[in-house]
């Protein structure tokens, strides 16, 4: 039983790395094989006619915005939404592993949307001085 898990997980891999890697691969295809591929991407299990792949796509939002603040003083920067995109973001990696099938742009949406906050967080945590050098300590005794 187990070993029919395995191998209908490695076949929906196959499928799922044939969707992705065949926009990487079109160019050599004829037109019908093209279009066999485009259709195989519509009607996937994580393609565009599911909230699998719009999620995600909208979700990258964040990942914008995060790094277009990275311009801005850290004083503008709110320790508690940024606390709580990490914890949103970590959440929401696990979700995208478990669900199935797997969802891999979510967590990859959701991974960059966490080292961002996480970057964010730091500048914040340097500005309100809670990451300070150890030879400031070591100089203040």
């Amino acid at each position: 039983m187990e070993i029919l898990s395995v191998l209908c997980n490695v076949k929906l891999w196959i499928q799922l790395c044939n969707v992705k890697l065949g926009c990487c691969l079109l160019l050599g295809l004829s037109r019908n094989q093209r279009m066999v591929s485009f259709r195989a991407f519509l009607n996937s299990p994580v393609g565009p006619k599911t909230t699998h792949f719009w999620g995600p796509v909208a979700n990258w939002g964040f990942v914008a915005a995060g790094l277009a603040d990275m311009n801005k003083p850290p004083e503008m920067i709110s320790g508690n939404m940024t606390a709580a995109m990490c914890v949103y973001s970590g959440l929401f990696m696990r979700f995208a592993w478990m669900v199935q099938p797997r969802n891999y742009l979510l967590l990859a949406c959701h991974a960059s949307n966490e080292t961002v906050q996480l970057y964010q967080f730091s500048r914040w945590a340097k500005a309100q001085g809670y990451l300070s050098e150890k030879k400031d300590e070591a100089a203040s005794q």
